[in-house]
């Protein structure tokens, strides 16, 4: 049940991710360097999560700026790769690594896999409050509209 859970919400974040993508990508001329950032740090500690998750070393930093052009690859990589996790693994596993700091630490995958998707949300919220600053409207992804 709880792999069903977080393959859903996975896709819903997918979902949200190519929505946002495509209208920053529709409005880039218009964005400045915060929203850029913003979007790119999303991708980014998804990735991140998703190398602590597999042992495996990550390609980017928290804060890497990523071209517009490469977000839509990237965040559909990020989701196959977490869908890839989620269907070859039992969770309930700690996972060890090693923060941006250097601070061991030893977490639930379950709570990596709702810390992903939290963080998405929090910096969509921020990037929605950014494109209305901007006077662009963001779009619109409850999740219960969504559903």
């Amino acid at each position: 049940m709880i792999k069903e859970f977080f393959l859903d919400k996975i896709e819903y974040d997918l979902a949200c991710n190519l929505t946002w993508i495509k209208s920053l990508e529709d409005h880039e001329d218009q964005l400045d360097d915060y929203a850029v950032k913003s979007m790119s740090h999303i991708l980014n500690v998804h990735h991140i999560w998703n190398s602590r998750l597999l042992d495996q070393q990550a390609e980017s930093e928290l804060w890497d700026i990523l071209p517009v052009s490469y977000w839509k690859k990237f965040a559909e990589q990020n989701s196959r790769e977490t869908i890839d996790y989620l269907e070859k693994y039992e969770l309930g596993e700690k996972v060890n690594y090693h923060s941006s700091e250097g601070v061991k630490y030893s977490k639930s995958d379950i709570d990596i896999l709702y810390h992903i998707l939290n963080h998405s949300n929090y910096h969509r919220g921020q990037i929605a409050l950014r494109l209305k600053e901007l006077e662009i409207k963001p779009p619109s992804l409850n999740f219960i509209v969504y559903r």
